[in-house]
């Protein structure tokens, strides 16, 4: 079974995912304001799990590639690292880090996603 033959029913989980995420969001934001708060909504800026969402598609598109393919590749790699930029922006406001002292980081990813690209386009992978 080939990539494009598995993308409609992870699409349909995908979507489904999504949508009970968003309900989940609606129904916490709606309980705060009758004053009912979960513990986790103490957390000052516990909004910024929400952007963690974003990696979850990379990252279970790296895991359905990889187990298909039985290699590490670029599309693998590519899809990782744009997780980890996700999960690194969650981190900044999960963990009050400093975007002065890591921005540099993101050069680092930068790279990685050109060396996967890169590595992508000569080894005739299927680009995402």
């Amino acid at each position: 079974m080939d990539i494009q033959e598995s993308k409609p029913t992870c699409r349909h989980w995908g979507g489904l995912a999504t949508a009970l995420i968003v309900i989940a969001f609606g129904v916490f934001i709606l309980l705060r304001n009758f004053g009912i708060t979960l513990p986790f909504m103490e957390y000052h800026n516990w909004w910024a799990l929400f952007i963690l969402i974003g990696a979850v598609g990379p990252l279970s598109y790296a895991v359905r590639r990889y187990r298909q393919q039985q290699k590490f590749d670029g599309v693998v790699l590519h899809s990782l690292v744009s997780a980890a930029a996700v999960i690194t922006v969650a981190l900044f406001f999960l963990l009050n880090l400093s975007w002065n002292r890591w921005w540099p980081l993101f050069i680092v990813y930068g790279g990685l996603w050109m060396l996967a690209n890169n590595w992508k386009h000569n080894s005739g992978s299927v680009s995402s």
